[in-house]
């Protein structure tokens, strides 16, 4: 295993998961041992897919005996297996069918019943009968002759041509019945699955007739396993002498003559040597022989009757004329180390991972800072920072690092032996990154991380609880708008190396970082003895949490009952995104005595002036009252990074009468004549929607989805996005408050509205609708999403229904810590007593089904889990009232709309 890479190991686990959701299984747990699957990106798959995974102890395999056990089982099964193969048939079996051999091991170990109560394990895993049918199974690698195809198809042949193909039985086919087996053809190196075969499950047909079947066995030339010169031999023509013409006046060896012999430097890796009872070999020149000529393709029918009528083809020829026509006529790989896969089920494949690929990317889009890093790819190991054409910068970084954590004194230098001996010395890791300007994309920082291997740690030994709370984004949001709103001070923080300021939890030693010598002797021979709650250990969050939680108790701070990072003292709020923080108070000075307050408590913290000049926004408030907020320099570097030098603009950022698909049939991006860093300008956009510009927040998610894999049409929709910025850089998200409107939310769904009839069978993202919803604060838009619904909806209600649910997922937080800061005398813009919001929703099922319980035969296979707000409609705190579809804003966000109809909805996302 660990000679697979990440990439390799997560594509194998993606193959496992659909294998098991084949059998109606779904994977929440995986236990392993300490190996690639202790990978960094393995572990973020994992957690993707909301999935559990826990480790064996270090060098303790025996703790993942069942995994190792049949590990072990099958590989002996396929050693076996090729091995009897080999010896009873050496001229034609190769170790190259070792893959072949480790699958049909595996088929034999899951089908095989051996249960005390007689089931296989696959019908345990399944949970569904099976059975077994011995009759179907037969030795691997035996000779296996196949029917023609012209037979199999209902055409005759020439009375003395060969009814069969030899070939070898590669086992079962995972893509047919049971009883489909794969079979490679010995004359063309190709492998298909057949039905009419007959099976040599005893070898015995290779000792009667061995010259014969010997001199066929050249498929290990064809597919590249052994040398070949390339020149025929007369036995190669005669053994497809069904599919070969040899004109008349050939001199055709007798059965004693030797084939021609290969050259010394082209003798195949087994060894093998053919000889007859001649002693002198026969030399065939080309011109000596035809070239090969093309079997005829049999027609599609069953045949013509007595009275001239072609008969139709039943369901079984057809069948086999589609296995024909399919593995034949398009040529099939020659043995690989994977399964045949027809390209419908590849395609079904791909779509499937994109899918799932764009299920996770539009989470991550909701983070716009880490989500446009993530696109730069500026976070590299040392190795690959040092080969970048600034590493000198980094080199500096390095220093610095180092000689911030000895001058604060986070470990101490120690010789190995002074190591306990149950204690493991944990490795170390670097992270190198280059910080950006959000707005220009300029270099401001090169920054290098000292990290402590947390992939090494062990749970129960070195570390126990590892989770550590975050401030919610809306809470962000709300701690701005009421800055804006009622006059109040804001100021940002960023505490100086973090996570170290806490003290360590547990006894913990690392190895000297790469790079780094020391003057006491040898690196080999020391070790650090860690004194501070170093990055990179699975509790470094958590433990650094504790302790900030603790010192801002110390100083009067108490923390939220719902957001755990928001803090209260008197009429001052705190919030804390890791290791940035944010001061809301009535003035400057009381923020100051705040800081100085925090600083005297051991906390080292550098003080960063205004949040807008922190995130790259510019808040302008106008002489009406309008708070505006724009971002015209990341603008500009966009239309920058796009190049356009024209004044041609577009009114809408997307075309109303295109859909976005993968276009696997176009040239790739790259290829292309662009000069645009397709991910850099994606990050680029999907910043300026999370920040202010909503108005663009469809079109940009539909060029993210496929980032990944690019194409000529996504370029350009990029450009059709980055016309329209050019046309309305002038805009930005302006706030006009008004006082008596308190919480609202528009919420709309598109019922399937990605639906494409040529991709509907391989893409299942077609088949879902799009949910959005926008919520405002005294009508200033706070929260705007659009996403793809993680299920099927079987109808517009049950579509819309579940996009009121996702978005009252962000509106009851937002209730709840505002009910919180009136309990605590903040002010809080409300119409009545409680706080409450408006829900607008346009369809009047999911109204109904939204107010009254009642479950109906339509309605009531959807989840509980989408009827979680219905105890806060009761209570009276939400209200869902109807609106109509041409007034609902939150139709902007869902699909491309006419311009006429898209600017009226622009005016009340953006304000403008």
């Amino acid at each position: 295993m660990s000679s697979l890479t990440s990439k390799e190991t997560i594509e194998a686990k993606q193959a496992f998961e659909r294998f098991a959701a084949d059998h109606g299984v779904r994977i929440k747990q995986y236990h392993a041992d300490n190996g690639r699957f202790a990978d960094n990106a393995f572990k973020q798959h994992c957690s993707q897919q909301q999935q559990a995974i826990t480790y064996c102890g270090v060098n303790a395999h025996f703790q993942n005996g069942i995994a190792e056990r049949a590990i072990r089982d099958i590989t002996e099964a396929a050693r076996t297996m090729l091995l009897h193969a080999k010896a009873r048939w050496p001229s034609a079996v190769h170790l190259s069918l070792w893959p072949y051999a480790v699958r049909m091991a595996v088929h034999i170990h899951n089908t095989v019943p051996v249960l005390l109560d007689g089931r296989s394990r696959l019908e345990l895993f399944s949970g569904t009968n099976v059975g077994f049918r011995m009759r179907d199974n037969h030795a691997f690698a035996c000779p296996v002759f196949a029917l023609q195809n012209s037979l199999a198809a209902g055409n005759t042949r020439p009375k003395w041509s060969p009814r069969s193909r030899l070939g070898h039985n590669l086992g079962p086919s995972p893509n047919h019945a049971r009883n489909v087996n794969l079979v490679l053809n010995l004359n063309t190196g190709l492998v298909s699955p057949q039905f009419h075969c007959r099976y040599d499950d005893f070898f015995e047909t290779t000792k009667h007739s061995e010259r014969d079947i010997v001199t066929s066995a050249n498929w290990k030339q064809l597919a590249g396993f052994t040398k070949y010169d390339g020149t025929p031999t007369v036995q190669d023509r005669l053994s497809s002498a069904d599919q070969h013409v040899i004109p008349v006046g050939t001199n055709l060896p007798s059965s004693n003559t030797e084939p021609i012999e290969f050259t010394q430097d082209c003798v195949p890796d087994d060894d093998i040597s053919i000889s007859g009872d001649s002693t002198s070999s026969m030399q065939v020149s080309e011109g000596d022989i035809a070239p090969p000529l093309q079997e005829p393709q049999p027609t599609p029918t069953a045949g013509v009757s007595s009275r001239g009528r072609v008969r139709k083809l039943s369901r079984a020829m057809q069948d086999s004329l589609a296995q024909r026509s399919f593995y034949g006529d398009r040529g099939m790989h020659y043995m690989g180390n994977r399964a045949v896969l027809s390209e419908l089920e590849e395609a079904e494949v791909m779509y499937i991972r994109e899918h799932e690929t764009h299920l996770s990317l539009q989470e991550r889009m909701r983070h716009p800072i880490a989500f446009h890093a993530e696109m730069m790819g500026d976070i590299m190991y040392f190795h690959q920072a040092m080969q970048q054409s600034d590493a000198g910068e980094f080199v500096k970084a390095v220093i610095k690092e180092i000689n911030g954590h000895i001058e604060h004194k986070r470990w101490k230098l120690i010789k190995r032996a002074e190591v306990p001996e149950d204690v493991d010395v944990i490795p170390s890791v670097w992270a190198m990154r280059c910080k950006r300007d959000l707005t220009t994309n300029e270099i401001l920082k090169y920054k290098s991380r000292l990290n402590l291997h947390g992939g090494k740690q062990v749970y129960g030994m070195n570390y126990f609880e590892t989770y550590a709370p975050v401030v919610t984004w809306f809470a962000i949001r709300i701690i701005i708008v009421m800055a804006t709103l009622f006059t109040l001070s804001l100021r940002q923080i960023d505490f100086v190396q973090a996570y170290p300021q806490a003290p360590i939890e547990t006894d913990m030693y690392m190895e000297l970082p790469k790079g780094i010598e020391t003057r006491h002797g040898s690196s080999k021979d020391h070790v650090l003895m860690l004194l501070s709650n170093l990055y990179g250990q699975k509790q470094a969050g958590r433990v650094w949490n504790s302790y900030l939680v603790e010192k801002l108790r110390s100083i009067g701070f108490q923390p939220s009952l719902i957001d755990e990072c928001v803090f209260f003292r008197d009429d001052v709020i705190f919030i804390v995104y890791v290791d940035d923080g944010i001061f809301l108070g009535p003035n400057d000075q009381s923020l100051t005595n705040v800081i100085r307050e925090i600083s005297e408590a051991g906390l080292d913290i550098e003080d960063q002036g205004h949040p807008a000049d922190y995130v790259g926004v510019t808040i302008t408030k106008h002489s009406n009252g309008c708070i505006e907020f724009t971002q015209r320099a990341l603008i500009d570097a966009i239309i920058n990074d796009v190049n356009i030098g024209d004044a041609y603009t577009k009114p809408v950022p997307a075309k109303a009468t295109q859909q976005l698909h993968a276009f696997k049939d176009s040239p790739r991006f790259d290829e292309c004549n662009v000069n645009f860093n397709y991910r850099s300008v994606t990050g680029k956009l999907n910043y300026l929607t999370q920040t202010f510009r909503s108005d663009i927040l469809f079109a940009t998610h539909q060029v993210a989805k496929y980032s990944s894999d690019p194409r000529k049409e996504h370029g350009e929709a990029i450009i059709y996005i980055v016309r329209y910025l050019k046309k309305t850089r002038h805009l930005g998200l302006k706030f006009r408050p008004n006082e008596s409107k308190g919480f609202e939310c528009y919420c709309d769904s598109d019922f399937a509205g990605n639906w494409n009839k040529d991709f509907a069978q391989h893409d299942p993202s077609t088949a879902k609708s799009r949910s959005r919803w926008v919520i405002f604060y005294a009508r200033c838009p706070i929260i705007w999403a659009s996403k793809l619904q993680s299920q099927v909806a079987l109808s517009t209600t049950e579509a819309e229904y579940i996009a009121m649910s996702m978005a009252l997922r962000d509106v009851i937080p937002i209730m709840e810590l505002m009910s919180e800061f009136r309990e605590r005398n903040f002010k809080v813009i409300c119409t009545q007593p409680q706080v409450y919001c408006k829900v607008f929703e346009d369809n009047s099922g999911a109204l109904e089904l939204a107010r009254l319980p009642k479950l109906r035969p339509r309605t009531k296979h959807i989840n509980i889990c989408y009827h979680h707000f219905r105890e806060h409609i009761r209570l009276g705190l939400i209200k869902i009232l109807p609106i109509s579809t041409d007034d609902q804003i939150a139709d902007a966000l869902t699909k491309p709309l006419s311009q006429n109809t898209f600017c009226r909805h622009r005016k009340y996302l953006c304000g403008a």
